[in-house]
């Protein structure tokens, strides 16, 4: 990205192109080394300068003036709206239990899907029956002993248990979901808002094994 500024205004910003070629009287030419003067003003390099973002917040506006041989941006940011955050932060712990309610369980030491599918299966079976699972193996990732997934396999699964164990674990899904949003409702402003942990304690996707 260049920009072309005359006085401290910016004239054209963009990529080199057959209107920067005109603007510099440089048809047909390659982008000349910045900074590059002109009658038109004088061709920078763009740099931007992005503020790092709290939660609930967006980039709303940016401004740009020459910094040394450089065009530079600066954009900014605001806050959302105290109403508009809530909104967010409700959307963003209803996905969280979606995922987490999907993630699937370890019963047994064997690993089952609870995704829509795998749930409907599992409520409209009962007694014992030879159940898809995937064996669980622990190994060392980054430093920390990981429960992961492994090899698939049929097992003789009671089907009663099972169904048990995944109603809980669904019900623990909403339950922390439950908490968190009442928690969102009862924030004064954004940064009681911001001090509620939307993201920990989830149950999160258990990795594929690495192998050794």
């Amino acid at each position: 990205m260049i920009a072309l500024e005359k006085d401290g205004a910016l004239v054209h910003s963009g990529s080199w192109n057959r209107q920067f070629q005109e603007l510099t009287d440089l048809r047909g030419n390659a982008q000349p080394a910045l900074p590059f003067a002109c009658s038109a003003g004088t061709v920078r390099t763009v740099e931007y300068v992005n503020p790092t973002l709290k939660a609930f917040q967006d980039l709303t506006g940016e401004s740009g003036a020459v910094d040394g041989d450089v065009w530079k941006i600066t954009t900014t940011a605001s806050d959302l709206s105290l109403t508009d955050a809530k909104a967010q932060a409700i959307e963003q712990i209803a996905q969280s239990r979606y995922e987490s309610e999907t993630a699937g369980i370890v019963s047994g030491g064997k690993y089952y899907s609870t995704d829509r599918e795998a749930q409907n299966a599992i409520f409209r079976a009962s007694g014992t029956a030879s159940w898809k699972c995937y064996s669980t193996v622990t190994r060392k990732i980054h430093g920390v002993d990981t429960v992961c997934i492994s090899s698939a396999e049929f097992v003789d699964a009671d089907m009663d248990a099972l169904k048990t164990a995944v109603e809980k674990h669904i019900a623990d899904a909403y339950a922390k979901e439950k908490t968190l949003m009442a928690s969102i409702k009862n924030a004064d402003d954004l940064d009681a808002l911001r001090a509620i942990d939307l993201t920990s304690g989830w149950v999160s996707q258990l990795p594929p094994d690495p192998g050794e």
